[in-house]
């Protein structure tokens, strides 16, 4: 039973998980069912074959025991059903995990799954199409005169799946960018300051995450530092609509003191003229000191500023405002202050 303020109890939850969980697992198996039809329907052995039949002695992949072939059938359909079951996986995950967040959390996740899910499915075909012949072409020309080329299936089928899952992974950088700037959790200039740590990261992450050669390595780096730039760009272009919105709900100002920006724009409320004056003459009694007489010294004007040689007014000049900042200084019921330096 629900309590007064709408949570489920503990058990209703162990509850809301084994349903959710036995969902997923049948939709797993119908897809592995319908994925075991496709591989045999499409004869989807003979085409993951094509980038390494150039190089086998015959054209045909090697197996070592009679069971090996039923098993590279079963090992295909699992990854065609996990493919085909994937978005009644995260539905199920979503409806599970949907209660426990926000609304504004609910409208950035639901697009990032299924746009997470497309591009790592995007990456892995690329990786396929992309990276592995020339992966191949490196590999398989070095001594081909004094090494005979005899492959299993299963060697083979394990790179393919090595690298597809290394590129399918990469895509989802720009992604994951994006929503942690779209979240608060960094911003641009904190990417652009780290840029340099991003690749050194992205070619570790490379050396690791694909075979022992220079050609998928390097063309994984690249692609990783790549991404890691267009993550950026998106999450610029996601930090401005912050600002923008910022700038109409009246934060404008904290936003710009935690960006660090050079000039600030501060936002007072009227007073009026005789308070004003009043003010500015309590300030200037009390800040002229007294001599042993009691008598204090007359307020020095510009005038007599401009023949003592002082300042008499701003050295500096306030830098043009940019379309964002007209609007602010625009606003009306507010009396501006700027203030400039050169740090905040």
């Amino acid at each position: 039973m629900a309590g007064l303020l709408g949570e489920m109890p503990f058990l209703d939850h162990l509850e809301e998980l084994r349903r959710r969980i036995f969902r997923s697992l049948g939709a797993l198996v119908i897809g592995i069912g319908i994925g075991l039809w496709l591989v045999q329907a499409l004869n989807l052995i003979t085409f993951l074959k094509q980038p390494i039949e150039p190089y086998l002695p015959d054209g045909k992949l090697t197996v070592l025991s009679p069971t090996e072939p039923i098993m590279i059938l079963l090992k295909l359909a699992l990854a065609v059903g996990l493919v085909l079951a994937s978005p009644i996986i995260i539905h199920q995950i979503w409806a599970f995990l949907s209660p426990a967040l926000y609304e504004k959390e609910k409208k950035a996740i639901i697009p990032a799954l299924f746009a997470g899910m497309l591009l790592f499915i995007g990456g892995a075909i690329g990786g396929y199409l992309v990276v592995v012949p020339p992966a191949l072409r490196f590999l398989l020309n070095i001594e081909p005169e004094a090494l005979q080329t005899l492959i299993t299936f299963h060697f083979y089928f394990s790179f393919i799946i090595q690298i597809s899952l290394a590129m399918g992974l990469a895509f989802e950088l720009p992604l994951v960018l994006m929503l942690l700037t779209w979240l608060g959790v960094v911003t641009p200039m904190l990417l652009s300051r780290y840029r340099q740590y991003a690749v050194v990261l992205s070619l570790v992450a490379a050396a690791f995450l694909t075979p022992a050669d220079v050609t998928s390595m390097a063309i994984l780096g690249v692609s990783l530092v790549f991404l890691y730039e267009v993550g950026l760009v998106g999450s610029k272009v996601i930090y401005r609509r912050r600002l923008k919105r910022a700038a109409r709900s009246g934060t404008a100002v904290i936003i710009f003191l935690l960006a660090g920006m050079g000039t600030l724009d501060a936002q007072q409320l009227e007073v009026p003229a005789k308070q004003q004056q009043q003010t500015q003459d309590t300030v200037a009694r009390t800040a002229t000191p007294a001599d042993s007489l009691g008598r204090r010294p007359q307020v020095m004007d510009s005038a007599m500023a401009r023949r003592m040689g002082l300042p008499t007014s701003p050295s500096r000049q306030f830098r043009a405002p940019d379309a964002f900042m007209a609007e602010l200084l625009n606003r009306t019921g507010y009396q501006v202050t700027r203030y400039q330096a050169d740090t905040a």
